[in-house]
């Protein structure tokens, strides 16, 4: 007979990469929700649409990887498959990533932060043409457990995600704060925030959760959506085999 999955499982349309609006980079096309097992289809860049109370997550950009431990990343266009978008080429055993369009013309660098970096900066930074570099650095907003229990813990992850436009609906998991802080203080990360300072527009690109998926969203209208696709490619690529 039939199967109550795939009968109730909507097609998710594949859509234009050239659009606003937060994205990842997952092989999730549904979220596991308490009645339902999470779908996963090709891992690719992926735009997240609310349909009947629930994300789906539709494909704008298709990925494929070759090469070895510095792989090369190409994006298509999810619209049209035949149709290259991008692609990343490692430099320096892959310490940076350089990046063209399907003519290859350059879009931009990626940059691999220094591992002395690493403490005030986050693991990836990147460069476009004629525009200041683009860097995200590490910054929380304290708040006390009291606090937390007036607000309640979801509304002061809110009220910190806010500060750097949090993409909609986006979860910042609260920490507690180790060795014992007498003043019963809470650690509440902000969502991962890239600028360009001196631009016009300087606040660039946001990463946070949406739903338990690691999201961006970018900001900046000169921001070549292309180059933050690729980012965050390389950033989801580092955590695993796909």
């Amino acid at each position: 007979m039939f199967e109550r999955g795939a009968r109730d499982d909507p097609v998710v349309e594949p859509v234009h990469w050239d659009r606003a609006g937060w994205f990842a980079v997952t092989d999730l096309v549904r979220p596991a929700s308490l009645r339902r097992k999470a779908r996963k289809e090709q891992w690719a860049v992926r735009a997240g649409t609310m349909r009947d109370g629930a994300w789906l997550l539709a494909p704008m950009a298709f990925i494929t990887v070759s090469g070895g431990d510095a792989p090369v990343y190409h994006l298509y266009d999810a619209t049209h498959p035949e149709t290259s978008l991008c692609s990343a080429t490692p430099e320096r055993n892959g310490a940076r990533y350089r990046v063209t369009d399907g003519q290859d013309r350059e879009l931009g660098v990626l940059h691999r932060t220094p591992a002395a970096k690493r403490t005030v900066q986050h693991d990836w930074w990147f460069r476009l043409p004629d525009h200041a570099d683009i860097v995200a650095s590490y910054h929380w907003t304290r708040v006390t457990a009291k606090e937390v229990a007036a607000r309640g813990k979801q509304r002061v992850a809110h009220e910190a995600s806010e500060l750097v436009g949090s993409v909609v609906q986006s979860f910042v998991s609260l920490g507690i704060d180790g060795g014992g802080d007498e003043r019963g203080r809470i650690h509440v990360p902000k969502p991962v925030a890239w600028r360009a300072e001196g631009e016009p527009e300087p606040m660039v690109l946001t990463s946070g959760q949406v739903e338990g998926i690691r999201a961006y969203r970018p900001l900046a209208g000169w921001l070549d959506l292309r180059l933050a696709y690729t980012l965050a490619v390389v950033r989801e690529a580092a955590k695993g085999p796909r």
